[in-house]
């Protein structure tokens, strides 16, 4: 205890005690404090009771109980990169490069995990775009956990790939949701993986860095960002097919919605592999919906199929409006 901390009675009662006098019996309670404090000594050959301690000795234990202290806080400011860095690995999520609003989750099943909460979480309306395959297990999941969302009141409405309609596990999901209330509809054209949840928390595919979804999703918490997906998706959902609705059977258009979506793809540069891996095809009936129309056409290759497609004879078929 260091004597700048001493009241002023304190230092009154030690001083008697170091100059040998007597004490008043309203003072044993402040001698009891010093002799806590290492700065007396009981002594009943003294008239107070008790005797100072060594100076030298009192100044040498207080260096050695702050020196003590400082060699504590140093280790404990040197674990503190350890500690936080333990802290990190438990962690699902992490920020990366776009501040508090979006962050990067790692891992598919760290990304389950963010979607279940954000869905648990859900008051007013569910929106969720899910492009490509998903196995029955994936959808028995995600169907329990919207079917809870959508019995306490949350509007949902989800898009599928054209494929997914022969998927029995979502045809499941599709008429259990859809007694309760939940909408679906088809597209045959690419569109981005969401599920965006009260228009506040969306979490999206990596269009940063173009990592695959195995590899994580990012949750953007940003407002006007969560704004844009949820128009995006109108849009979509505007053009799609509702799941109930049979397709027409005879179209005025000479190409299928399909075969469109096909040579726009390789127009851009893709492969008809990376297209039927967008769609949720196999690269068969890639294949075949191209040599279907390359039969109707007279056409040899699919170069010949996509000058045509890019010539004036296909200016209808670009802009149906039934894609």
């Amino acid at each position: 205890m260091p004597s700048s901390t001493l009241s002023e009675t304190e230092l009154c009662v030690y001083g008697l005690i170091a100059e040998g006098e007597p004490i008043r019996k309203r003072d044993a309670a402040t001698a009891e404090r010093l002799a806590a404090a290492g700065l007396i000594i009981r002594d009943a050959f003294q008239p107070s009771g008790y005797a100072a301690v060594d100076l030298d000795e009192i100044e040498g234990r207080l260096r050695t109980s702050v020196q003590q202290q400082l060699e504590g806080a140093a280790r404990q400011l040197s674990e503190i990169p350890a500690f936080v860095s333990q802290l990190r690995s438990c962690r699902t999520s992490r920020p990366r490069g776009m501040g508090a609003s979006s962050q990067w989750i790692e891992g598919k099943e760290a990304v389950n995990a963010a979607i279940a909460s954000a869905v648990e979480g859900a008051q007013h309306e569910l929106l969720t775009a899910q492009p490509g395959p998903r196995p029955r297990r994936v959808i028995d999941l995600s169907t329990d956990r919207d079917r809870s969302a959508v019995e306490r009141g949350c509007a949902m409405r989800t898009l599928y790939s054209t494929s997914t309609r022969s998927n029995p596990g979502a045809i499941d999901r599709v008429n259990l949701l859809t007694a309760l209330g939940a909408q679906f509809r088809t597209l045959t054209k690419p569109f981005m993986r969401l599920v965006l949840v009260d228009r506040q928390y969306a979490i999206v595919e990596d269009h940063a860095d173009g990592r695959p979804s195995f590899d994580g999703a990012y949750l953007v918490r940003d407002r006007a960002a969560c704004g844009y997906f949820a128009a995006a998706f109108d849009l979509d959902w505007q053009i799609g097919l509702d799941w109930h609705s049979a397709e027409p059977a005879h179209r005025p258009a000479i190409t299928t919605p399909l075969q469109r979506t096909i040579l726009r793809g390789l127009c851009d540069g893709k492969d008809q592999q990376q297209i039927a891996k967008t769609l949720g095809y196999s690269s068969k009936t890639i294949n075949l919906a191209l040599s279907d129309l390359r039969t109707k056409l007279e056409l040899g290759t699919v170069y010949q199929l996509i000058a045509w497609w890019m010539g004036a004879d296909a200016v209808a078929e670009r802009t149906n409006e039934q894609d």
